[in-house]
């Protein structure tokens, strides 16, 4: 029986990349593996399930159709867990700060592939940085008596679960698996002197949403943003509101709130470029979706997402180090982009899409997926 942790899943969509990733690797393992998802019954916000999913027992969950248990935090989903792993399973533990969920089938079973999903980033782990210090101590007491092997999607990622659980970590490198792109059908018109943006993820310090609105009003350009994602840090949003309120430059500002991630693609079509001005990505969802549909993507070098250097690129990368943006190099980006026509823009867009393919294509997931979780055997 293989089993995934994950701290959130369907109906539950405000989350952001994990439930992607994870629903994406139940799409092609499924004919392959006994899988059963266990979750939170409750969403990172505090909201509650559905009346119609019952929490602490095996059901279907409509999505995606797989086997799910969504945990309460009581006992009785403590007790649901206790009996549910047993010391053969294999346990698939996606994302480290999850407690409730996670120490159960780490402290039971012995099969374990623990994914941090980014959450080994230096600056996520100076918020809280006490209490998870603590945990990861914890962890790492536990892991020394267990053969633990590691999921890192990036060489990046990787290096970072060495820098905290030792170089003696057993480390596979394997991609978060995307969504399929899109065939290639942007007919949008790029006019020059005209730029349409769409800011499409959680609205959380980390993602740099603050930084880009403030960019766009220093610009005098009469340039459109459209905000796309949940509120996870409120006070954050309050200033990002202040900035949209006071708002006195040529800049046009919506926010549009949460989007279905099904939706995801159909969205980012609509728009010149998606920008992200992250602080660190582990995938990046969101950029890869973006490209996928021929929209140029404007990041930082905080991502995975690497281009190379060319008169039409797939997307433009802004450093992003100690000091925080490159602003200048931000602004020069966003003002060429203004200006660029559409046989420029098209070049890109196309540029864009290809990168997608490509990177799709590069990989064999189901294989590569099955390689990990059969790697018990060997």
């Amino acid at each position: 029986m293989l089993y995934i942790i994950t701290e959130y899943f369907h109906p539950f969509s405000e989350a952001g990349g994990p439930i992607s990733s994870i629903g994406n690797i139940f799409k092609i393992l499924k004919s392959s593996f006994n899988i059963t998802l266990i979750t939170s019954s409750k969403d990172y916000n505090d909201k509650n399930l559905p009346d119609d999913i019952k929490s602490n027992a095996i059901q279907i969950e409509y999505i995606t159709g797989c086997r799910i248990i969504y945990i309460s935090k009581t006992l009785k989903g403590l007790n649901i867990l206790f009996k549910t792993i047993n010391f053969t399973d294999i346990i698939y533990i996606n994302g480290l700060f999850k407690p409730s969920l996670n120490l159960v089938p780490i402290i039971k079973s012995n099969k374990l592939i623990v994914a941090p999903r980014g959450m080994l980033q230096a600056p996520l782990l100076k918020q809280k940085c006490f209490q998870k210090k603590l945990y990861l101590s914890f962890l790492k007491l536990i892991f020394f008596f267990k053969k633990v092997k590691w999921h890192a999607t990036t060489l990046q990622e990787a290096s970072e679960i060495i820098s905290v659980f030792g170089n003696k970590s057993d480390i596979k490198i394997i991609s978060n698996i995307p969504v399929a792109p899109n065939i290639y059908s942007k007919n949008s018109i790029k006019e020059s002197r005209s730029l349409s943006l769409v800011y499409y993820g959680l609205i959380v310090e980390n993602k740099g949403l603050l930084t880009l609105i403030q960019t766009l009003k220093s610009l005098s350009l009469p340039v459109f943003l459209d905000i796309y994602g949940s509120i996870k840090d409120q006070s954050y949003w309050k200033e990002c509101l202040h900035e949209i309120n006071n708002n006195q430059s040529l800049a046009t500002f919506s926010y549009l709130g949460h989007a279905n991630p099904s939706e995801s693609q159909t969205i980012l079509a609509k728009y010149d470029a998606f920008v992200l001005l992250t602080k660190g990505e582990n995938f990046g969802h969101s950029i890869y979706e973006s490209l996928s549909v021929g929209t140029p993507v404007i990041i930082t070098d905080k991502t995975p997402w690497q281009f190379n250097e060319s008169a039409n690129p797939p997307g433009w990368i802004i450093n992003n180090d100690n000091q925080g943006i490159d602003t200048d190099s931000l602004k020069q980006t966003l003002t060429n982009l203004y200006h660029m026509d559409n046989d420029a823009y098209a070049l890109s867009s196309k540029a864009s899409h290809a990168y997608a393919v490509d990177f799709y294509s590069s990989h064999d997931f189901k294989k590569e997926y099955t390689d990990l979780f059969n790697s018990f055997d060997n």
